[in-house]
């Protein structure tokens, strides 16, 4: 799968939960950028393939869900594969169709999924373990759940050392925008 584009530079931003690649996602959107993420795109796909995935897990309710495939690596692995597939090729489409010279794709399993080699570059928001801890439990995620979310991903370490750039993200938001700011217009100034 290739996400390039010329005249574009395609960015895969990827990270942990709760690291701060949304903020990273909203600040390069406030600067100009094209955003996709996968999330939207997955939530998008969920919809039209409710009835098999209800089929599956005997609910529709996302939390559920959640709850089941990050305990369960079948339910997961089944999960992305109905996904995955339809997510890449919707990002695929919209960054042809795009015009914007810096395209983002946020795409949390980036490294995962084998697709490093797919963007002009990769970009991966890094926070320390606790730091991600104590975010995911102010938006109110348990302790449990984030950490089961955080095992059925690589180790972030492992993704920061596969990136290209990696942006340390253990402040504040502000900070982190004004790190994606200094990006951009090192970026833009290419």
């Amino acid at each position: 799968m290739n996400f390039r584009k010329k005249g574009s530079l395609v960015i895969g931003l990827s990270g942990g939960i709760a690291s701060g690649k949304s903020t990273a996602l909203k600040a390069f959107e406030k600067l100009g950028c094209e955003v996709i993420c996968s999330d939207t795109l997955a939530a998008q796909n969920f919809n039209l393939l409710k009835d098999k995935i209800e089929t599956h897990f005997n609910t529709i309710d996302k939390a559920q869900i959640a709850q089941k495939i990050f305990k369960n690596a079948q339910d997961k692995k089944w999960l992305e594969k109905l996904l995955h597939p339809l997510v890449l090729k919707e990002a695929q489409t919209q960054i042809k169709q795009n015009t914007k010279k810096i395209i983002v794709f946020d795409i949390p399993l980036l490294f995962e999924c084998g697709l490093e080699d797919s963007f002009d570059f990769t970009l991966c928001i890094y926070s320390d373990f606790n730091i991600r801890l104590k975010r995911a439990i102010s938006r109110k995620m348990t302790k449990e759940d984030f950490i089961n979310r955080d095992k059925a991903q690589m180790l972030l370490e492992e993704k920061a050392q596969q990136a290209n750039l990696v942006i340390f993200n253990n402040s504040t938001r502000k900070d982190l925008e004004e790190k994606i700011e200094k990006l951009f217009l090192i970026l833009n100034n290419k």
